[in-house]
């Protein structure tokens, strides 16, 4: 996976996939005492973003489903 000191922009870049990998390999990181405690602020502050990504990319999808649904529902009552 890539550099984890990238920007919050490059969050908005990721599917959800990807940002659940990256999420998954800090944490793994921080359970595994494996950054310093200068570099734990960084990794948890992306991890805070990628959190947030991943939250808005389920309620879009949310979104999204239910909007098919309900177009479909008003087909239904047609």
């Amino acid at each position: 996976m890539g550099n984890n000191a990238e920007t919050a922009d490059d969050v908005s870049e990721l599917n959800y996939a990807e940002a659940l990998e990256e999420l998954e390999e800090i944490l793994a990181g921080i359970e595994e005492d494996r950054f310093d405690l200068d570099e734990l602020g960084d990794q948890v502050d992306r991890a805070a973003e990628l959190i947030h990504a991943c939250r808005e990319k389920i309620d879009a999808t949310e979104l999204q489903i239910q909007s098919i649904i309900d177009e479909l529902n008003d087909d239904d009552d047609r």
